[in-house]
C-alpha cells in the first residue's frame, strides 16, 4: 500500500450521474484549468491558492471518441449507421490514443491532480490507476493484470478497463473507464484502441463465462449467480464507484476524500474566470445529419455540411496559419468548408509498463 503524504488535502470527489460527454468535459476543464492558473499564479504577486486534488467520476451517453491523432479519420460504416440512426454520438478528443467507445454500464474515473504534488512520474501515474482497478476486480473475484498496453486485462486478448490520461505541466486529465455491464456489441464496431484481435471485457461478461465454465454448483456458483443479478443494479455499481475512489485516492497518496457538487466547481469558474470552454474546443461532434461541430461550452459551432476530401487534405504552412488553429502537439486542424453558428450544446496514452523507479507497480 502506498504511504500518504501527510500534507495533502483529502481528495474532492464529484459523483455525477449517466451524462453527456460535453458535460463532464466542461466541469472537468474547470479544474483543470484551475490547477494551470495556480501554477501560472506563481509567479505574480497575489498567486491563487493552491486547489486540492479532485476526482470525477461518471458515466456517459454513447458515444465513440477518437484521440489527437485520429482528427482527420472517417468513423466506419458500421459507427455511422449508428449516427445516422441516433443511436450513438461522435467526437474527436484531446486525448492520445485510437478510437473507443464510453457509454452506460462504465464507470469512468477522471483524477484532476498535479502529479509533482504527489511524488508521481506519468508512468508510475498510470499504474496508479490501473492498481486501482485490479483491486477492485479482485475484491469480485476476477483475476487481472496489466501488460505492455495500457489498461487491464483478464486475458491477453481480453480488456476489460481502458487508461488514458492528458498531462499538461504534469496536471492530468481524463483518466480510467471500466467496464461493469457494458454493452460490448457497442465495440464491435471498432478496433477498440487501434488493437486488433483483442475483445473488449466487461465485469459481468466475465462472471458469466466463469459460470459457464464451472462444472459443479455449489457456493461459488451461487456466489455468480448472485453477483449476476445486481450488477446492473444502481446499489452495486455505487459499491464500484467508492471502489474505484478509494483505489485511486489511496494510490495518490490522499489519506481522505471528500464530496463536491457541480455547483461548487461551476462557483470555482466563476470566482476565477474559467468557463470549461477549453475543456471542449477540441471536441468536434458528428450528428445523425452528417454536420460537423466544435463545441465550446454551451456554444456550438457548425464548422461545416461537407467534409474536405482526404486528397485536399494536404495544405500549405500558411494556409494552416490562416485557420488559426494551433501547433501539432495541441491539436489537429480543422478542415471544413463553411461555418454557421448554433445554439447548444478521454489523455496521451502512456503505454510504459515500468515506472522510473524501475520496476512496475503491481
Amino acid at each position: 500500500m502506498k504511504t500518504p503524504i501527510r500534507t495533502l488535502p483529502p481528495l474532492r470527489v464529484l459523483n455525477l450521474p449517466l451524462s453527456d460527454y460535453s458535460r463532464v468535459s466542461k466541469l472537468q476543464s474547470i479544474l483543470f484549468k484551475l490547477h494551470l492558473l495556480y501554477k501560472s499564479s506563481q509567479s505574480v504577486s497575489t498567486p491563487i491558492p493552491q486547489p486540492p486534488p479532485y476526482l470525477i467520476t461518471s458515466s456517459f451517453h454513447p458515444i465513440y471518441t477518437f484521440g489527437r491523432r485520429e482528427a482527420t479519420r472517417t468513423p466506419p460504416e458500421p459507427v455511422l449507421n449508428l449516427l445516422s440512426s441516433n443511436k450513438a454520438a461522435i467526437a474527436y478528443t484531446p486525448r492520445g490514443g485510437q478510437v473507443t467507445f464510453h457509454g452506460p454500464g462504465q464507470v469512468v474515473a477522471y483524477p484532476i491532480l498535479d502529479l509533482k504534488r504527489h511524488g508521481l512520474s506519468p508512468r508510475c501515474y498510470v499504474r496508479v490507476l490501473e492498481k486501482a482497478v485490479i483491486r477492485v476486480l479482485k475484491k469480485w473475484g476476477i483475476t487481472a493484470f496489466t501488460t505492455e498496453e495500457a489498461g487491464v486485462w483478464v486475458k491477453n486478448d481480453r480488456k476489460i478497463a481502458s487508461i488514458g490520461v492528458n498531462l499538461r505541466r504534469w496536471v492530468s486529465s481524463h483518466g480510467v473507464a471500466l467496464n461493469v455491464d457494458t454493452d460490448l456489441e457497442w465495440f464491435k464496431k471498432i478496433v477498440a484502441c487501434g488493437l486488433d484481435g483483442v475483445e473488449m471485457w466487461s465485469m459481468k461478461k466475465e462472471w458469466e463465462t466463469q459460470l459457464e465454465n464451472r462444472e459443479g454448483g455449489g457456493k461459488i456458483t451461487e456466489s455468480l449467480v448472485g453477483l449476476l443479478s445486481k450488477v446492473d443494479g444502481k446499489v452495486f455499481k455505487k459499491r464500484v464507484i467508492e471502489e474505484v475512489v478509494s483505489g485511486i485516492a489511496d494510490g495518490i497518496g490522499c489519506e481522505s476524500t471528500q464530496p463536491i457538487t457541480v455547483e461548487e466547481v461551476e462557483e470555482l469558474g466563476k470566482e476565477y474566470e474559467l468557463s470549461g470552454e477549453d475543456g471542449v474546443e477540441w471536441l468536434k461532434y458528428w450528428d445523425a445529419s452528417g454536420l460537423y461541430y466544435r463545441a465550446k461550452g454551451d456554444n456550438i459551432e457548425m464548422e461545416g455540411e461537407e467534409r474536405v476530401p482526404d486528397d485536399q487534405m494536404k495544405m500549405e504552412e500558411s494556409d494552416l496559419k490562416d485557420q488559426n488553429d494551433t501547433g501539432p502537439d495541441e491539436g489537429a486542424p480543422l478542415l471544413f468548408k463553411a461555418k454557421r453558428h448554433y445554439k447548444g450544446t478521454e489523455n496521451p496514452i502512456l503505454n510504459d509498463s515500468y515506472c522510473s523507479t524501475g520496476g512496475p507497480v503491481l
